[in-house]
């Protein structure tokens, strides 16, 4: 991929638009949820921008974060480390043909039953195996297709409904009913989270992006740039023409189409929000099916995961298994069990990858960094303590009933290792 085909590329990963972002104002209430966007943009985005730049600059190869953890922290715990990261991104995925249904259905057909909207959720993920079996270029022009179909509307949406922005709505915190205030904090980190992480993932698919070294860093810093910008300005238009803030739900934005631009704007705006959340999981799909054939190339997990497609040279084994997987995820999880689990779980990963930055930088003070965060060490270390602060407030104070689910999650790597190991000496 070439640089604006990866910035294209970034966009719809990491960004897509402020699609399904909209469930942060109701649960947080509007003041504490633009604030907490804003405060995860600086302390939690841009720490995560410069870190994985020096990272992908110094470790440019295919499998991305995986292949830091062994390089870091030796083989074991580069495949538990592995594995939990990509864990975490198969519940990023299942997000998107989730809130793909969800758009469908609150615009179209508002009281469909559930197995139609599961039903479109799977020709969502089925038709995205397909796509990246296709390979980087088929999946490479459709981004730099996707990201004007999703921008264009969000600028669409700024144009028509900037004037409408009321900041004397900050003035006061607005907590929904039954919230109180560490609540709606949580839940506002929570999903700056969600939205300003993962800027390691297209690393795994490092083989497929030209001049990497300098190329990924700067399209980073780019890709933050504009997802504040698509994130913050449109959820100030809606919390201005839609003030039921409690009564919102992931797809709000589309009815603040419909107030500002009418019946056809709506239209379009569904349109882009489909292509956004299609664009999403195509993405994580490449990613994660990098990550997953890497892991299983070392031998830690079964080899017809490693199969690749004869004619298009792409993992193929590992795309039909995260299919398998997203299809029965997306079954049994609505969107906020898959995003508060996700996010569980992948906090103490995002820890550790903090340490792991940080560790390369006295294990191998050598190792040739194109992108190198400058400051000595302190700052580098500033880049690790605040957001490490920042992921333990959440980790302490995320919602209980979440645990349970997510302790055997973050446990599965080493079930998963003696198991196959067993096995394979078994025969």
């Amino acid at each position: 991929m070439k640089f604006w085909t990866t910035v294209s590329a970034m966009f719809v990963l990491y960004c897509g638009g402020p699609y399904g972002i909209e469930e942060v104002v109701a649960q947080s209430g509007p003041t504490i949820a633009i604030f907490g966007l804003l405060f995860m943009a600086i302390f939690w985005g841009i720490p995560g921008v410069l870190q994985n730049s020096e990272l992908i600059s110094a470790i440019p190869i295919e499998g991305g974060v995986y292949q830091w953890y062994k390089k870091s922290w030796g083989p074991y715990w580069g495949f538990q480390l592995g594995w939990l990261e990509w864990v975490t991104w198969m519940f990023d995925a299942a997000l998107y043909p989730t809130l793909l249904a969800e758009y469908f259905i609150i615009f179209i057909w508002p009281e469909a039953p559930f197995l139609v909207a599961w039903g479109l959720a799977l020709s969502v993920i089925w038709l995205t195996v397909f796509v990246n079996i296709r390979g980087i270029d088929f999946v490479g022009p459709l981004f730099n297709i996707l990201i004007w179909m999703q921008i264009i509307p969000v600028i669409l949406i700024i144009y028509y409904g900037i004037g409408f922005i009321d900041l004397d709505v900050y003035g006061s915190l607005h907590l929904p009913p039954e919230t109180d205030l560490t609540q709606a904090v949580v839940f506002a980190l929570i999903f700056g989270m969600w939205n300003f992480s993962g800027y390691s993932g297209l690393a795994a698919a490092a083989d497929e992006i030209e001049d990497t070294e300098t190329n990924y860093p700067k399209a980073l810093i780019i890709t933050l740039m504009i997802s504040v910008i698509a994130y913050v300005i449109p959820l100030m238009i809606g919390i201005a023409v839609d003030p039921n803030w409690d009564q919102w739900n992931e797809a709000q934005l589309n009815l603040v189409a419909l107030a500002l631009g009418g019946t056809a704007f709506a239209w379009w705006f569904n349109l882009a929000a489909q292509t956004s959340n299609f664009g999403l999981i195509n993405g994580e799909m490449l990613l994660m099916s990098h990550l997953l054939k890497a892991i299983s190339d070392d031998g830690h997990l079964p080899s017809h995961i490693s199969k690749t497609n004869p004619k298009y040279g792409t993992p193929v084994g590992a795309l039909v298994t995260q299919g398998l997987l997203l299809s029965i995820m997306t079954m049994g999880m609505n969107f906020v069990d898959l995003l508060v689990v996700g996010t569980w779980i992948s906090i103490p990963l995002y820890i550790i990858g903090f340490f792991v930055f940080i560790s390369l930088r006295y294990t191998q003070p050598d190792l040739t960094r194109p992108f190198k965060v400058s400051g000595g060490m302190i700052f580098p270390w500033i880049t690790v303590i605040v957001p490490t602060i920042i992921a333990l407030f959440i980790f302490i104070y995320s919602p209980n009933q979440y645990l349970f689910q997510s302790i055997p999650l973050l446990l599965s790597g080493f079930v998963i290792y003696w198991g196959w190991n067993r096995f394979k000496s078994s025969k």
